[in-house]
């Protein structure tokens, strides 16, 4: 190779007049280095080179046990939960809210095939023309009439409920809300209120 192209060579020549040799030189190592960039990147890696890296992966020292479990634990990764598993979900949590505080009025869980359960109230109420339960089972309207059969003030009566959770209030003459002091569990209405919650169970089979 001549000294001019070991001081260049990355190809760039220096330029002469029009057609003299050196020009037409500089031309063809330019474009031969061009070619051989070209086929550089379009060429491949070759085998050997995968292998070799893999192994030096290999040669790392394999990282503890702790730090393993810590990259797995907040590496992120996709989860599938098919349909029915979501309603499954999402009964635990109702479940769990109910039994873990006090529930508002309005909230009843039904049974799908429609089973009642009569269960007992009782208000002692001296000096009351009537009383009445009411709650979410039916809208707080008050429609479940107690009896004082014998007036020694203590009013009673058996309503049919379906099994679930629910809050109720007694009205006394149409006019006062009384909380049934008898109740194990109470709610906030918002109003300055305790709604009494009674949780019925399914009859069984």
């Amino acid at each position: 190779m001549k000294d001019e192209l070991h001081r260049h060579p990355n190809g760039e020549m220096p330029t002469a007049g029009p057609g003299s040799g050196r020009t037409q030189q500089a031309d063809a190592w330019g474009r031969l280095l061009e070619a051989f960039r070209e086929e550089m990147r379009s060429t491949p890696p070759p085998p050997w080179l995968e292998s070799k890296v893999m192994a030096e992966i290999e040669g790392l020292p394999e990282p503890g046990r702790i730090s393993r479990l810590g990259r797995w634990l907040i590496a992120p990764r996709p989860i599938r939960v098919p349909p029915l598993w979501v309603g499954v979900a999402a009964a635990a949590v109702v479940a769990l809210l109910f039994f873990g505080r006090p529930q508002p009025p309005g909230f009843v869980q039904t049974p799908a095939n429609g089973a009642v359960v009569y269960v007992q109230f009782v208000l002692d109420a001296p000096g009351a023309q009537s009383v009445a339960v009411a709650g979410d089972f039916d809208e707080w309207i008050g429609s479940h009439s107690l009896e004082d059969g014998d007036g020694d003030g203590i009013w009673t009566g058996r309503v049919p409920l379906q099994p679930g959770v629910h809050a109720y209030m007694f009205l006394v003459d149409g006019a006062t809300w009384l909380t049934d002091p008898r109740a194990e569990r109470y709610s906030e209405d918002g109003f300055g209120n305790r709604n009494a919650i009674l949780a019925v169970a399914a009859p069984s089979a």
